[in-house]
């Protein structure tokens, strides 16, 4: 996971993250909004380079989605993986499609949450002594909350 980490904060660098729509056409990518249904919030086309992004979400599960869909353009537009399985005992399948989601998932933590900006406001003193600071550091990075501790958990597994 550690060249992840490193192509967002590579990303992060060079483009910033103020317009995450525009920071993906510089990266080669669409971001489209269609409405998905109840089950699917975002699908990343990789024929075409598109990001598909539900618009009826909260803009900040917005955000989280278009960086989630970023990694996948950037590293497994190129795969074989099926994201819609028809076999259920496709081991090889299944165990790839987790580990794409994975290295989604830590692009866009380590996009959208920068490790030296979250490292600080961890240091501040009422981030210590706040019983539960995770809507505000959520606020802070404009991601959900549930967004905010997986964050968290991977500056534990990852130590970064």
């Amino acid at each position: 996971m550690r060249y992840i980490i490193e192509k967002a904060n590579e990303i992060r660098e060079r483009y910033g993250i103020d317009d995450l729509e525009l920071l993906a056409s510089k990266l080669g990518a669409e971001v489209v909004e269609l409405p998905l249904g109840r089950i699917i919030k975002e699908m990343y086309i990789k024929d075409e380079g598109v990001i598909v992004i539900d618009p009826n979400l909260h803009p900040y599960k917005k955000r989280h989605l278009i960086a989630h869909g970023l990694a996948h353009h950037l590293f497994h537009r190129r795969s074989r993986v099926n994201y819609f399985i028809e076999e259920r005992n496709d081991y090889l399948n299944n165990w790839l499609l987790r580990e794409h989601e994975k290295e989604a998932e830590v692009f866009a933590a380590y996009l959208l949450i920068p490790e030296d900006k979250l490292n600080a406001m961890l240091q501040q003193e009422w981030v210590k002594e706040y019983p539960n600071p995770i809507p505000a550091l959520a606020e802070e990075f404009q991601v959900s909350e549930n967004f905010m501790r997986k964050r968290l958990q991977f500056r534990d597994e990852y130590r970064c």
